[in-house]
């Protein structure tokens, strides 16, 4: 009898806990277009390349959902157009140096991934301003600085920076 009556009262004393598991919002991953820019190198004799492009963080998600986090999971450098000799930049994100690259054009030819490059070299201030744009919807200026050591260029070279996030959130 003592029993049944003990596990009466805590069945009844379990709303009054405070729990509220069931109303809190699910964390849901979120796998962001990547931040992605193409720049292209102008034709002629001049090696040095660059540019800036801006980014609305909010037109890579579904924007009914609020972000809480976000990490970066990889940054890619590709080049297309025929061999340019070697290739070295600089990738800004925010004005904050987010990656170095550096190595020969055609290597670039297959997009190089941080994760498994020696060619690219990440900055974690530039991580840790990208991460801090997204969570807080700023835009992102991702800024490109980079030279060629083989002139005259042809026309149709550019290169690629990818960044890849994903970001945490609900509904």
């Amino acid at each position: 009898m003592k029993v049944r009556i003990l596990a009466l009262l805590a069945i009844a004393a379990i709303p009054l806990m405070g729990f509220d598991c069931v109303n809190d919002p699910f964390t849901i991953a979120l796998n962001l277009k990547p931040f992605n820019g193409t720049y292209t190198i102008n034709a002629g004799s001049n090696p040095n390349y660059g540019g800036a492009i801006t980014i609305n963080p909010g037109t890579l998600y579904d924007d009914s959902y609020t972000l809480t986090g976000a990490s970066v999971y990889d940054i890619k450098v590709s080049t297309a157009g025929p061999n340019l000799g070697t290739c070295s930049g600089t990738v800004r994100v925010n004005s904050i140096v987010l990656c170095t690259y550096n190595g020969s054009w055609t290597a670039f030819n297959t997009p190089q991934s941080l994760l498994t490059s020696r060619l690219i070299t990440r900055n974690q201030p530039g991580i840790n301003e990208l991460i801090s744009a997204v969570v807080q919807g700023r835009p992102v200026i991702l800024d490109v600085a980079g030279s060629v050591t083989t002139t005259p260029i042809p026309a149709g070279c550019s290169l690629t920076v990818a960044a890849y996030v994903q970001a945490y959130g609900h509904l």
